[in-house]
């Protein structure tokens, strides 16, 4: 008679953890309204720190691949973009989650639109964020291809990168931040992160 009690205190004691394990990871991203961010809304990704500067834009530097960059104006709210989580069946962003990002409703020279974390460039050696083709098809492939978005420890949100799609795969891992090119300021990694808001576009 004691192993069937003991079996049920172990079940009795495991959902409970398994659902606080599931609840944390389902925890939202919230834009400016308080409402949390939707899979194939457009969203504009803005400083937090108004004055800053504004929202992000394509950067075109004589040839393809365009860079990501931040427009300089804070009344210029750059691209949208959509968010698209590694689970399609997810009905909001969450948190610590991979996902894709894509501007769309613009045509560009590349033809290119799917953010993707660059190699190691010039003698800094530094990582852009720059636009390629391939969404979703998670893998070795297009590990460069997915971010996150995590809290800052001030309790805003930030972006990252560091996916965890490819089981084998080892990617290096680090913060989005701004990075001075000439006069631009390119998203790429950095031990500084940029402190984003996220604002619906309106229809």
């Amino acid at each position: 008679m004691k192993f069937p009690i003991l079996t049920i205190s172990l079940i009795v004691t495991f959902i409970p953890f398994s659902l606080l394990s599931n609840t944390a990871t389902s925890t939202p991203v919230y834009d400016v309204d308080g409402e949390p961010l939707i899979p194939e809304i457009g969203y504009y990704i803005l400083p937090l720190i108004r004055g800053s500067g504004g929202g992000v834009e394509l950067y075109y530097n004589g040839s393809c691949p365009y860079y990501i960059a931040q427009a300089f104006s804070e009344v210029d709210y750059g691209f949208p973009v959509h968010f698209h989580p590694v689970n399609p069946d997810e009905g909001t962003i969450p948190l610590s989650t991979d996902l894709n990002i894509d501007f769309y409703d613009i045509i560009t020279v590349c033809q290119q639109s799917v953010w993707q974390l660059s190699d190691p460039e010039g003698d800094s050696g530094s990582r852009y964020v720059r636009v390629g083709r391939v969404l979703e098809n998670p893998g070795e492939e297009t590990v460069n291809r997915w971010f996150k978005i995590e809290t800052h420890p001030r309790g805003d949100y930030k972006l990252v990168f560091c996916p965890t799609v490819c089981e084998t795969c080892r990617p290096v891992c680090g913060d989005i931040g701004l990075l001075s090119q000439g006069d631009s300021r390119l998203l790429g990694l950095s031990d500084e992160p940029y402190r984003v808001v996220f604002k619906r576009k309106e229809d």
